[in-house]
């Protein structure tokens, strides 16, 4: 089998190669929550849609269906993108 002295392999044999070490990237993992878990996640969301909105009574199904949405967004796309703590004039 012939040479080949750029590389110093044999010609035809296969290649050696290494892989890259992803130690910037996080390994995705199903996160699993039972339903109590996920009640209390929801019912704390819906708590503070409600005191954003100055605690305004009768709002109380929106909220739950609101947070609802928002929580399950959450657990499936990650936590959306946070304010900046101030503004910039």
């Amino acid at each position: 089998m012939a040479t080949d002295k750029r590389q110093n392999r044999k010609v035809g044999a296969p290649r050696k190669t290494r892989r890259k070490n992803n130690t910037g990237t996080v390994p995705l993992v199903p996160l699993t929550l039972n339903d109590d878990e996920l009640y209390a996640r929801v019912a704390l969301k819906a708590y503070e849609l409600y005191q954003e909105r100055g605690e305004d009574p009768g709002h109380d199904l929106d909220d739950w269906l609101t947070a609802e949405r928002l929580v399950k967004a959450a657990l499936l796309h990650g936590p959306g993108p946070e304010e900046p703590l101030h503004e910039e004039l």
